[in-house]
């Protein structure tokens, strides 16, 4: 006994006095003795002395052997009631032994005794008799419902509780394990199926707040008083314990899980697509080995990109670990990196040049759109229609580019360049050659005697408008000098005396013939260059050689580079046409003009070995202000 319960005690052992004694007398009756042969007469005797005991024993020797067994178990019961409240705490047990051994007791005690009531026995000691089993059923059940068992539940409960908390602790534990082991790379598969991932963190959260919610419960537990409910509480605890499944919870959420990633990863990976900044598709299939298929770890070592979705699947449904699923997935996203990469950096050269071509067609149609020449036909015919079939126009050179974009989807980037960079070069003439031809309007009204041709126009294409040039102007007679890369004007069949404005020698003959004629003078002063250590010789104005400082402009434009910030050409790389002192000196007044534009523009000498250098304005690049001042000048004198 642990507690204090000594009322309890006391009372249970006076309830077995009897019991004993009918234990004694039924040993006696059963192994043949009798008082004296035991050597209990001195006992037995003053008991005996008294009538209703001496007829009580008369009775009971009488009883048959199966009564004398029910008395030997009514006290066995009383026994065990003592040992389950006094030893082992135990409030079912005792409950029971205490009601069996009273019921029996009473009962039997009223069956077997029963013959007393007609014996010559004293009434008052007869009602003591029959007051026994009353009083050792009395005292035996106020033995048992009075103990303290309301601590004994308590303490029963508190060691339930901690085998219920290491219970859940290692629930706790299973499930931490195998959701770690089996749900790695979440972040990865977020991407692919980032319902499904929410789904998995969502469940074990849950199923965590399930944990805690019991541990609370526990907690709640320890700090009740009254027994009964603490143990009906406990007992809903360790049910709810029971009914937790980590790995079933596991495999709920592994199920769904794989479920979302077999959507995700058909959606995300069942086709390769790669678009241009033309917004079509790349037919990947005709990449290099390389890079049109993956090695995919935990999988196969070469998947077609177009079947990645087929093995990531597979590896869904086998894999132990999601682990290896996201693995694969980063493979498969890096592979397909490198390969959008690698398209893009081949696609992107072939995009500028196509570009390049366009905008080079954009300036043609304009230069055409703003010509007002009576040979404008014949040069759409020619530069845009491409009518003639030996020269090739603006409509072929879209062809050409049809044919590079048709290339360059076809991931056959080499022929896709090579043939939007022929595309451009050949706009670039279309250019150049639009250009020449805008300025023979201004050069017949000046009575010119000839044009250069630029190095970059071939012959063909004047000679296929020179026909039309002498249609147009009445009076006029045009001429393709082939091996002078030169067109000769005739005016009223007698040739102009004075030559291209780009003769130095003719413009000092001018010079001079003019020198003395004030008017003249002053409607050329334009035309004077004094500069520091250069002679005084005329300069012909810019409307007489319109055509060579647009061609000078457009030679500039074309190898300045935009990272330079000060650019200097030498006199002897430039072009025949352009390198004259007519041409440079018009050249430097009016970009020199341009403050937006330019800071500087120094021509050191007109003639060869000189040189000249233009420093853009703080803020522009030299190939912006080149590009203005070159528009600038074709708006102002065209």
């Amino acid at each position: 006994m642990s507690r204090t319960a000594h009322g309890q005690t006391v009372a249970w052992g006076a309830a077995g006095i009897p019991l004993v004694i009918a234990l004694v007398q039924t040993l006696l009756a059963l192994f043949g003795y009798t008082s004296n042969s035991a050597g209990l007469t001195p006992i037995a005797d003053p008991v005996l002395s008294i009538p209703v005991l001496f007829e009580a024993a008369v009775v009971f020797k009488d009883s048959s052997a199966v009564v004398m067994g029910l008395f030997l178990l009514i006290a066995l019961a009383w026994a065990a009631q003592g040992g389950a409240m006094l030893l082992v705490e135990h409030r079912e047990a005792a409950y029971g032994a205490a009601t069996l051994s009273a019921v029996l007791f009473f009962a039997l005690f009223f069956g077997v005794y029963a013959p007393l009531t007609s014996a010559d026995v004293p009434l008052v000691q007869l009602a003591a008799f029959y007051a026994v089993p009353v009083c050792a059923a009395a005292l035996q059940l106020f033995a048992v419902a009075t103990y303290p068992w309301n601590e004994v539940v308590l303490e029963e409960t508190g060691d339930d509780l901690g085998r219920l908390e290491a219970d859940l602790a290692n629930k706790r534990s299973a499930f931490d394990t195998a959701f770690d082991a089996r749900f790695e790379g979440l972040e990865t598969l977020s991407n692919v199926a980032p319902g499904g991932v929410r789904d998995v963190r969502e469940g074990a959260e849950e199923f965590r707040t399930r944990l805690d919610g019991i541990e609370d419960d526990i907690d709640e537990i320890r700090t009740m008083s009254d027994g009964e409910a603490a143990q009906a509480a406990r007992a809903g605890v360790e049910s709810e314990i029971d009914g937790l499944d980590p790995e079933a919870r596991i495999g709920e959420l592994t199920d769904r899980l794989r479920q979302a990633l077999a959507s995700g990863i058909r959606t995300e990976y069942g086709e390769f697509v790669v678009r241009s900044e033309y917004g079509e598709r790349y037919r990947t299939v005709n990449l290099p080995t390389k890079h049109r298929e993956v090695s995919i770890p935990g999988g196969a070592d070469a998947v077609h990109l177009d079947h990645v979705d087929e093995e990531l699947e597979s590896l869904t449904r086998s894999a132990d670990s999601f682990g290896a699923v996201a693995a694969a997935i980063e493979a498969v996203d890096e592979h397909r990196q490198r390969v959008r990469a690698h398209v893009r950096e081949r696609e992107a050269p072939v995009v500028e040049a196509i570009s390049t071509a366009e905008a080079r067609l954009e300036t043609l149609d304009d230069q055409i759109d703003a010509m007002d020449v009576p040979f404008r036909d014949r040069i759409d015919e020619v530069l845009v229609a491409g009518r003639n079939p030996d020269l090739a126009g603006a409509r072929d050179v879209r062809s050409e580019l049809d044919s590079a974009r048709e290339s360059l989807h076809d991931c056959q980037f080499d022929d896709a360049l090579s043939t939007a960079e022929d595309a451009a070069e050949r706009a670039a003439m279309l250019v150049t050659t639009a250009e020449l031809l805008s300025t023979l309007e201004a050069t017949i009204d000046a009575r010119h005697a000839t044009v250069s041709i630029p190095t970059e126009t071939p012959d063909e294409y004047i000679e296929a408008i020179v026909p039309a040039i002498r249609a147009g102007y009445d009076g006029v007679d045009a001429t393709m000098d082939a091996g002078g890369g030169r067109i000769t004007f005739t005016y009223d069949g007698v040739a102009a005396e004075t030559g291209a404005s780009s003769d130095v020698e003719a413009a000092n003959d001018a010079s001079s013939d003019t020198a003395g004629d004030t008017a003249g003078t002053s409607n050329q002063s334009d035309a004077v260059e004094t500069g520091s250590g250069r002679e005084s010789v005329r300069v012909a104005p810019p409307e007489e050689v319109v055509d060579g400082v647009l061609y000078a402009f457009r030679e500039f434009e074309r190898v300045a580079d935009g990272d330079d910030r000060i650019v200097q050409f030498r006199l002897e790389d430039l072009p025949e046409a352009v390198a004259t002192r007519d041409v440079l000196v018009n050249v430097e007044r009016f970009a020199g003009r341009q403050s937006d534009l330019f800071e500087a523009v120094d021509l050191q000498s007109p003639e060869p070995p000189g040189f000249i250098e233009f420093t853009p304005a703080e803020g522009e690049s030299i190939e912006r202000s080149m590009s203005a001042a070159h528009r600038r000048f074709r708006e102002k004198y065209t």
